[in-house]
C-alpha cells in the first residue's frame, strides 16, 4: 500500500510540473472556466499529493 501511494504521488507530482512547464510555453491552452474553478481542482490534485505522500512515509504505530 506505501509503495503504491508512494509512486501514484510520484506520478502525480511529475505530471502536475509538465502541465506546469507547457502552461507557462503555451498560454494559449486555457480552461473553458473561470479562474476560481481551476484554482479549486489544483488545490484538491495538491492536497491529493501532499496526502498519498505523508500515507507513504508515514510510520505505523
Amino acid at each position: 500500500m506505501k509503495k503504491t501511494a508512494r509512486v501514484i504521488a510520484g506520478f502525480m507530482l511529475v505530471a502536475a510540473v509538465v502541465f506546469f512547464l507547457v502552461a507557462l510555453n503555451h498560454p494559449e491552452f486555457s480552461w473553458p472556466w473561470n479562474n476560481t474553478v481551476s484554482y479549486i481542482l489544483y488545490s484538491v490534485y495538491a492536497l491529493v499529493v501532499i496526502i498519498l505522500f505523508v500515507i507513504s512515509f508515514k510510520k505505523d504505530a
